[in-house]
């Protein structure tokens, strides 16, 4: 299969878990050469200086608080786009289209970035909207851990929108699984970790820019 193809017999497969659940999984939709490609580029990209401390808060309001989210980030964008990171945005610009298609969710663009959590780092309980606004309609986050562990940490924890203290999921980041859900929706968390941890985050919106 090539890098920027989705199967469709597994893309059905996770729009059903999605349109069930409002969050899915899958661990076969993104091929593993391309997963292992962006986890270099992570490495490299750490390596040159370039991932920068994750913020949180919005506009003037944004602060970095290291005990809340302690994990470094590089955002794709197109005008510095790498050849691997262009198989990653077309393999996105693919999934949007699929999930308009699907859902009529009037998805009109993506952000992507990549995250490295260093050894001891976490990400506090959240819901992925900021106060007020609504654009962020589906979160997806791609997993790019080589060799994962159970005793390694670093689970996504899911809660109930209900009960914010019931946690409903528990997902390893194994290389090549990939999250969808429903970015207004669940609280989750980033669980601890004593390796390296990275993934390619991000969400599908409906405003433009």
């Amino acid at each position: 299969m090539e890098q920027n193809q989705i199967n469709p017999a597994e893309l059905d497969r996770l729009f059903s878990e999605l349109a069930e659940k409002n969050w899915a999984t899958s661990h076969s939709l993104v091929p593993s050469e391309l997963c292992q490609q962006l986890a270099a580029e992570i490495f490299a990209l750490d390596n040159a200086g370039t991932m920068q401390p994750a913020s949180i808060g919005h506009g003037s309001s944004k602060t970095h608080l290291q005990d809340v989210r302690g994990d470094k980030t590089y955002w794709l964008e197109e005008a510095t786009s790498s050849p691997v990171q262009n198989s990653a945005r077309a393999l996105l610009s693919q999934l949007q289209t699929e999930l308009n298609r699907h859902f009529y969710l009037g998805l009109k663009r993506f952000e992507a970035h990549f995250a490295l959590y260093p050894p001891g780092a976490g990400y506090d309980k959240h819901v992925d909207n900021h106060r007020g606004e609504s654009a962020r309609r589906i979160t997806f986050i791609l997993y790019l851990n080589t060799n994962w562990q159970p005793d390694h940490g670093g689970e996504l924890s899911f809660f109930s929108p209900e009960q914010e203290d019931l946690r409903i999921a528990r997902i390893e980041p194994r290389l090549g699984t990939l999250v969808l859900f429903r970015s207004e929706i669940f609280p989750h968390q980033v669980e601890k970790s004593l390796h390296p941890r990275l993934s390619l985050t991000g969400w599908f919106r409906n405003d433009v820019l």
